[in-house]
Protein backbone atom coordinates (compact mmCIF):
# COMPACT_ATOMS: atom_id res chain seq x y z
CA UNK A 1 0.00 0.00 0.00
CA UNK A 2 3.40 2.61 0.77
CA UNK A 3 4.26 2.17 -2.90
CA UNK A 4 0.45 3.23 -4.27
CA UNK A 5 0.73 6.13 -1.72
CA UNK A 6 4.08 6.90 -3.23
CA UNK A 7 3.23 6.34 -7.02
CA UNK A 8 0.22 8.18 -6.31
CA UNK A 9 2.54 11.20 -4.79
CA UNK A 10 5.10 11.39 -7.53
CA UNK A 11 1.93 11.28 -10.35
CA UNK A 12 1.08 14.11 -9.03
CA UNK A 13 4.04 16.31 -8.34
CA UNK A 14 4.80 15.22 -12.35
CA UNK A 15 1.20 17.11 -12.97
CA UNK A 16 2.15 19.73 -11.34
CA UNK A 17 5.47 20.14 -12.52
CA UNK A 18 3.93 20.22 -16.28
CA UNK A 19 1.51 22.85 -15.25
CA UNK A 20 4.18 24.96 -13.89
CA UNK A 21 6.18 24.54 -17.05
CA UNK A 22 2.94 24.92 -19.42
CA UNK A 23 2.24 28.24 -17.26
CA UNK A 24 5.81 29.45 -17.63
CA UNK A 25 5.97 29.21 -21.37
CA UNK A 26 2.82 30.84 -21.68
CA UNK A 27 3.76 33.88 -19.58
CA UNK A 28 7.59 33.58 -21.72
CA UNK A 29 5.41 34.19 -25.13
CA UNK A 30 3.42 37.19 -23.55
CA UNK A 31 6.72 38.88 -22.26
CA UNK A 32 8.48 38.29 -25.29
CA UNK A 33 5.21 40.06 -27.33
CA UNK A 34 5.55 43.35 -25.17
CA UNK A 35 9.06 43.47 -25.99
CA UNK A 36 8.24 43.43 -29.18
CA UNK A 37 5.80 46.03 -28.86
CA UNK A 38 8.28 48.32 -26.60
CA UNK A 39 11.19 47.88 -29.13
CA UNK A 40 11.43 49.09 -32.87
CA UNK A 41 11.70 46.18 -35.24
CA UNK A 42 14.10 46.26 -38.07
CA UNK A 43 12.67 44.42 -40.52
CA UNK A 44 15.39 44.96 -43.94
CA UNK A 45 16.54 47.97 -46.43
CA UNK A 46 15.72 49.92 -49.52
CA UNK A 47 17.51 52.04 -51.82
CA UNK A 48 14.44 54.55 -51.65
CA UNK A 49 11.98 55.89 -49.86
CA UNK A 50 9.13 58.60 -49.97
CA UNK A 51 8.25 60.97 -47.84
CA UNK A 52 9.67 63.86 -45.65
CA UNK A 53 10.00 67.52 -47.13
CA UNK A 54 13.85 68.10 -46.27
CA UNK A 55 16.92 67.54 -48.07
CA UNK A 56 19.26 64.67 -47.10
CA UNK A 57 22.95 66.21 -46.84
CA UNK A 58 24.04 63.52 -49.47
CA UNK A 59 22.70 60.80 -51.38
CA UNK A 60 22.27 57.84 -49.18
CA UNK A 61 23.71 54.49 -49.70
CA UNK A 62 20.09 52.83 -48.73
CA UNK A 63 17.76 52.92 -45.70
CA UNK A 64 16.72 50.57 -42.93
CA UNK A 65 13.33 49.27 -42.87
CA UNK A 66 12.31 49.85 -38.86
CA UNK A 67 8.80 48.98 -37.53
CA UNK A 68 7.96 51.41 -34.46
CA UNK A 69 6.14 51.11 -31.20
CA UNK A 70 2.85 51.79 -32.56
CA UNK A 71 2.97 49.61 -35.51
CA UNK A 72 3.84 52.11 -37.86
CA UNK A 73 6.81 51.19 -40.68
CA UNK A 74 9.68 54.16 -41.41
CA UNK A 75 12.69 53.82 -43.49
CA UNK A 76 15.58 55.13 -41.75
CA UNK A 77 18.49 56.13 -44.41
CA UNK A 78 22.32 55.38 -44.16
CA UNK A 79 24.99 56.82 -45.23
CA UNK A 80 28.51 54.94 -46.32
Amino acid sequence: MADDETNAASSQGLKDLNTTQQSGVRYLGMIIQTLQKAFIQFGGTGTTATGGAATLPANPVGFVTATLPNGTVVKIPYYS
